[in-house]
């Protein structure tokens, strides 16, 4: 307004399923306005919308730039007067060239009009916008906190790596963007590729999958006018540590400071202890925390950005105990609602679309399934999520918003019970019960059966959903039955509990031998079975025996995959072993929690005394 911003909230209007929830935001312009002419300036860019990843696979889409905007003016006489988005609206080339949330920004300095967006700037070679016709009805004020900057990060060193790459460090991984002051010739270009960690000898690793053909390579390009400026991005953002600055003019640190972007939700809790590396520990959380509640609950901030269901319904408690975030996750499982499937199914991924779309397809065409698909611990956050926020704040509304997505979700999961056998061939009585058909990620990620980052756990005859899907599918079911309690819903209070106890009595005929074995011997089988009490009280020893057999096995070191490890130290407690609980918790070895906090005291640092062998060591 007036060439002023009226606040510093950035990416709006954020991630949502646009076609059904799309938000509008609201400013107070009146410390902006001007006696005489006026004049609202926007710069528009591609956001989430029409970015890389995001963008729908459909041949309805349009990759158009618009605008929608009312401006309320109240009088002292008491009359009033609406400004809003018509013919008058009059549109330029800025000198943002490109943006991409996950490619970078080129930004072309010379093509700037200075005080375009102020009275008394010549318009006249401007076009005219196009009106063009649009539904309000997804229309809906943001709820919840935006995206701001919600700390500055100076530079910490500026290095020369072996290939004589300029590498600045900001020693902390986050999610942000660069502020760079910089005054370089006319048609000088500056190259700021982000990136996380360094490669053993100490130069720039590009670590995001496919990115030299995809070009998601988190680089931003900035071309000089010639004049001093301070340059920040405008239409994307980056997870990193370092940046590597390539120009043909010298640069200075000191002219460079990383802007952290968060979600600015409310600061609620700190954990502190007498032990240095499980403070580190908790830092890191939070720094994770603070790179991931990004408009969305993210999986990761630099290759996929995306809200992936599996992740925050592990995450949510230690998100509250941090953060007040009911606001960011009541408005994102409204968007969870949005894209619910009609027979209940909860995509991976919320919003679903783009790349993530034709994921859900993929899945659906090689497990023949002919309905779209929900994964156990991954769909399961339509009722670990809301019942989370239940538990810890006491929030009831939050299950009555979500009581239909909750209870669509379990009656997917009883139904895909029924219709389809399981591979161990258990009989009907016992299989109808037994969540375990159709495409399933499994427990996700166990270290013992991860080679180059993928899981070869799922590529076996029988993979480790064996025990998951059936588990989480009781532990909806059995969170549906309590949450239609506690909302007086009796005949569905009845319902689901009848369902949540046949289902237990299958995974206890099912899954759980004589001996108290799993199906298969994974430490995640013991721990979830152990965590839920879902062992028979005569197989409790021998369980117990079985998960403490596997962690010695593996030297005392954990082996859980994704959706088993936050349980971990609850069923090693639960079974009177806190002795092992402090182990794994305190163990350095790989891998363990705090053998990545060692990792990072431990990571390579240039020097000038570097000697690299023809075999690819390196002699300090």
């Amino acid at each position: 307004m007036n060439g002023i911003r009226p606040d510093d909230r950035e990416f709006a209007p954020e991630f949502t399923v646009y076609s059904k929830y799309l938000c509008y935001q609201t400013y107070d312009v009146t410390p902006f306005l001007r006696e005489g002419g006026n004049v609202i300036g926007m710069l528009v860019g591609d956001g989430w919308y029409d970015s890389a990843n995001f963008k729908p696979r459909s041949r309805k889409f349009k990759a158009e730039h618009s605008v929608l905007f009312q401006i309320k003016i109240d009088y002292e006489d008491g009359t009033s007067e609406m400004v809003v988005s018509d013919d008058a609206v009059k549109v330029s080339e800025s000198p943002v060239r490109s943006s991409d949330l996950f490619a970078g920004e080129l930004y072309d300095a010379r093509m700037e009009q200075e005080n375009w967006n102020c009275c008394g700037f010549d318009d006249s070679s401007w076009k005219a916008g196009i009106s063009c016709k649009k539904s309000y009805a997804n229309l809906v004020a943001q709820y919840g906190e935006p995206v701001r900057p919600v700390k500055e990060l100076p530079a910490v060193g500026m290095t020369v790596s072996p290939k004589g790459e300029t590498i600045i460090d900001f020693g902390q991984n986050l999610a942000g963007v660069l502020r760079v002051k910089t005054k370089l010739p006319a048609g000088t270009k500056m190259v700021l590729d982000h990136f996380e960690t360094l490669d053993q000898y100490g130069n720039y690793f590009n670590n995001i999958f496919m990115s030299e053909k995809t070009g998601h390579k988190q680089s931003d390009i900035y071309i000089s006018n010639g004049k001093f400026t301070e340059y920040i991005p405008h239409f994307t953002y980056h997870g990193f540590r370092y940046v590597r600055v390539t120009c043909d003019q010298p640069v200075s640190p000191e002219n460079f400071t990383a802007i952290v972007l968060s979600s600015d939700n409310e600061d609620l809790g700190t954990f502190e202890t007498s032990n240095e590396d499980i403070n580190r520990l908790y830092e890191n959380t939070r720094w994770s925390q603070r790179s991931n509640l990004f408009s969305i609950p993210t999986d990761c901030p630099q290759r996929e950005k995306g809200g992936w269901t599996g992740d925050i319904q592990i995450y949510a408690r230690t998100a509250m105990l941090n953060e007040n975030v009911t606001p960011f996750l009541t408005r994102w499982l409204r968007n969870m609602t949005c894209s619910q499937q009609k027979n209940g199914a909860i995509p991976n991924v919320i919003p679903l679309t783009g790349i993530y779309e034709l994921l859900e397809k993929l899945n659906r065409i090689v497990y023949r399934n002919f309905e779209p698909v929900g994964e156990a611990g991954w769909g399961d956050a339509a009722c670990i999520v809301p019942w989370s926020m239940y538990q810890l704040t006491g929030n009831i509304r939050i299950l009555r918003e979500q009581y239909d997505t909750m209870k669509k979700w379990c009656d997917y999961i009883i139904n895909t019970a029924k219709k389809r056998r399981g591979k161990m061939k258990h009989p009907k009585e016992i299989d109808q019960y037994l969540w375990n058909t159709g495409h399933q990620y499994g427990e996700w990620l166990i270290p013992s059966q991860t080679v180059d980052g993928a899981d070869q756990s799922a590529a076996k005859p029988i993979n480790t959903s064996v025990y998951c899907a059936p588990i989480f599918g009781w532990n909806s079911c059995r969170i549906m039955a309590d949450t239609a309690a506690l909302l007086g819903h009796t005949s569905d209070e009845l319902y689901y509990d009848d369902i949540a106890s046949r289902m237990k009595s299958a995974i206890q005929k099912g899954l759980i031998d004589d001996d108290g074995k799993m199906p298969l011997d994974f430490m995640g089988s013991y721990v979830l079975a152990i965590a839920f009490d879902l062992a028979p009280e005569r197989k409790k020893k021998s369980i117990a025996g079985h998960l403490i057999r596997k962690i010695e096995e593996n030297g005392d070191c954990l082996d859980t995959g994704f959706l088993t490890t936050p349980y971990l130290l609850d069923a090693l407690c639960k079974i009177g072993r806190m002795d092992k609980a402090y182990k794994i918790l305190l163990q350095t070895k790989c891998p363990s929690w705090l053998y990545d906090v060692g990792r990072i005291l431990r990571t390579f640092k240039i020097k000038k005394n570097v000697e690299v062998t023809d075999n690819g060591k390196i002699i300090i």
